[in-house]
């Protein structure tokens, strides 16, 4: 099972060479998902979560961990969660 959502692009801040976040454009959807299973752990903490983002417009996917993606949500742009 997956927990999904979806958010349109709001605004660019700033530009970004970033694989994936590069080509996404004022207007587009993306969709956040993530399998809700365990993720394992060591002995110092637990494995890092990854999602998996897709721009709806090009099909484009990759997988990032919740650290990874905070960069783009907090700062490069602006998105607004929409059904």
């Amino acid at each position: 099972m997956k927990m999904k959502c979806r958010a349109k692009v709001e605004r660019i801040n700033r530009p970004t060479q970033a694989a994936f976040f590069n080509n996404l454009k004022v207007g587009d959807t993306v969709e956040f998902s993530v399998a809700l299973n365990g993720v394992g752990g060591n002995g110092r903490g637990s494995y890092a979560v990854y999602i998996e983002c897709v721009n709806l417009r090009t099909n484009e996917s990759k997988f990032m961990s919740f650290n990874q993606i905070d960069r783009f949500m907090n700062g490069v742009f602006e998105f607004k969660e929409v059904q």
